[in-house]
């Protein structure tokens, strides 16, 4: 009995260690859904692939990667992979447009970086709305700015932030005025920082994550980019995953050889995250603006704010984090025509400024641990 106990256990444990094996919990980061992070991988890339490298590294919505680049001899071209939006969860394509910009921005550094100069295009072709933006190359000086440099390290953190480290003013101001740059006049950026605006966002932020996870479509449209499985995740090459959710790391192994829960589940998790973890420990929300929310140019602006402000904040040791929900529901009542607008109403007046509208929420902290990036498909798939 005792030889049988001491098989069963051995069985029992080589069973566990090959699924931790086979699910990547050795392996965070790892495989080559990350190779574009590591800078080994990418340091022999020509110019065109360098800036295209450093596009496909940008903040985007869910991590659906919503961008195909077109190499020119003097130019870049960056389309809309329309097949990869968000559904009802993107219905005006407000976060498409807005993490095409990022690419964009990060483009734009990473040409001045290798001695470009660069000017932008907007929409150059009318009757091709999915024909986002031009680049023209011409030499220039080398220009490697800090922002530049930490494209690599920049990463959505979802986890908690330290509540007894505040933020001073001035670095506040800081990400404010490296965000705003001259050619996005268009963009504003509001800091909500005294306790009664971030008690009204955070309600906001929870409410509106409640009604996503109420509307079905929603909610099938957004745990459908969630990647749970690690050969699904290395095939996908896209997607939210476990190791990019700011748990700690026994939580993560643990999700990670567990079987695939329940979208009601997940469902249940994220309202959790937001009520305990991502509103709770919130040092600041920012929240970005523009005068018009239905013209697309605006949007992709406010996408290259979003990536400066990450950017710098990354620069800054600090954590960033998008919380959309309000947008998202305020979005899908105006597809809907919903007259009562709810949620459009509390965002009108979370902003308190006449004629701008809200485009992009996100929460900003000093992070209590390090987070891990998330999976980025090849080069050769987002070339056209």
């Amino acid at each position: 009995m005792k030889k049988a106990g001491a098989s069963l256990l051995a069985v029992s444990f080589g069973g566990l260690i090959w699924r931790a094996v086979d699910q990547g919990v050795f392996s965070t980061g790892k495989g080559p859904a990350y190779e574009l992070w590591s800078e080994d991988e990418t340091s022999t890339l020509s110019d065109p692939m360098a800036m295209i490298q450093a596009a496909t590294l940008a903040s985007n919505p869910h991590n659906s990667q919503p961008w195909l680049f077109r190499v020119r001899e003097t130019s870049i071209e960056m389309y809309a992979d329309t097949t990869r939006n968000l559904g009802t969860m993107d219905p005006l394509l407000r976060e498409m447009h807005m993490g095409l910009g990022c690419a964009l921005e990060n483009m734009v550094l990473t040409a001045a970086a290798r001695g470009y100069r660069t000017e932008i295009r907007y929409f150059p072709k009318s009757s091709d709305r999915s024909y986002i933006a031009r680049v023209d190359l011409a030499p220039g000086t080398i220009e490697s700015s800090p922002l530049q440099q930490v494209i690599s390290q920049r990463h959505t953190h979802r986890g908690a932030y330290d509540t007894e480290q505040a933020l001073r003013p001035e670095l506040l101001q800081q990400l404010h005025d490296t965000g705003l740059d001259k050619s996005e006049r268009s963009v504003n950026l509001i800091w909500l920082t005294t306790e009664e605006a971030k008690r009204r966002t955070g309600e906001l932020v929870i409410s509106s994550t409640e009604a996503i996870i109420a509307d079905a479509e929603m909610s099938h449209d957004s745990n459908r980019w969630f990647r749970g499985d690690w050969d699904d995740l290395q095939a996908h090459r896209d997607g939210l995953t476990l190791d990019a959710q700011g748990g700690a790391a026994w939580i993560r192994a643990a999700g990670k050889m567990l079987p695939n829960v329940s979208h009601d589940s997940a469902n249940q998790f994220w309202l959790k995250s937001t009520r305990q973890t991502h509103v709770h420990t919130a040092g600041a929300y920012g929240l970005i603006t523009v005068p018009d929310l239905k013209n697309p140019e605006d949007r992709v602006k406010a996408g290259r704010v979003w990536q400066r402000i990450h950017l710098k904040g990354t620069v800054e040791g600090l954590a960033m984090h998008p919380l959309n929900q309000p947008m998202e529901m305020r979005d899908r009542e105006l597809h809907l025509h919903n007259l009562t607008r709810p949620f459009g109403q509390q965002l009108e007046q979370l902003t308190d400024q006449a004629g701008e509208e809200a485009i992009f929420l996100f929460r900003i902290g000093y992070p209590m641990t390090s987070v891990h990036p998330s999976p980025r498909r090849a080069l050769e798939d987002v070339l056209i």
